[in-house]
């Protein structure tokens, strides 16, 4: 079976791997991020301005960076995936740590992203 259209946005998003312009053709202009307290820039960001600027500048703390989707689920204008956080920091520390993220998407375009991970991985890898 083969996946949906709203799931072939998320996998895009996922495969931008941090290219704003690609992630600008994907998520919609008054998008809301909501993102865990305890992961880098964790908060809530009110538009892709915002979410670009606010929230993925965490970035630069990492030589690589890439969420890697491992289960994706649809439900109506939703698409729900569970999933892996997999990056080097710029000090050469690895890390891996879980996450699942919660999409709406409208007009196939992502509107809102509610995620949820395992941050002390990751505040270990950025701590040393």
């Amino acid at each position: 079976m083969s996946d949906s259209s709203q799931i072939n946005v998320v996998r895009r998003f996922y495969d931008a791997k941090g290219d704003l312009e690609v992630i600008r053709s994907v998520v919609a202009e008054d998008a809301r991020w909501d993102v865990a307290e305890g992961f880098p820039n964790g908060g809530v960001y009110d538009g892709l301005e915002r979410i670009v600027n606010g929230f993925f500048p965490f970035l630069g703390a990492f030589q690589e960076f890439r969420c890697v989707g491992d289960e994706f689920y649809e439900d109506g204008g939703h698409v729900i995936v569970l999933g892996r956080y997999i990056g080097t920091t710029v000090k050469g520390n690895g890390v891996v740590s879980r996450f699942a993220h919660f999409f709406t998407l409208r007009e196939g375009k992502i509107t809102q992203l509610r995620q949820t991970s395992d941050t002390l991985p990751i505040a270990r890898a950025l701590e040393h």
